[in-house]
């Protein structure tokens, strides 16, 4: 018989529902659901549910990032 091998560490889902990408950005849904609404964020749509990609949530992130400026030596 062939053995399946087991993973040791359960991947993350891609598509993550409405409470878990609130979450993960630190927002309510309600900001979420707006974001989408202003096309800031795309989701999923599966009949009725609506899901966000692990990886469209990175880029949201990516694209809010900003670095800090610092000032020369000396100045």
């Amino acid at each position: 018989m062939k053995e399946i091998a087991a993973h040791t560490a359960q991947e993350p889902p891609v598509l993550i529902d409405s409470k878990e990408a609130a979450r993960l950005l630190g927002c309510c849904e309600r900001t979420l659901w707006k974001m989408r609404e202003e096309g800031k964020i795309r989701c999923v749509k599966l009949g009725a549910a609506v899901r966000f990609a692990r990886k469209e949530i990175d880029r949201f992130i990516d694209s809010q990032s900003t670095q800090l400026k610092t000032s020369p030596a000396g100045a």
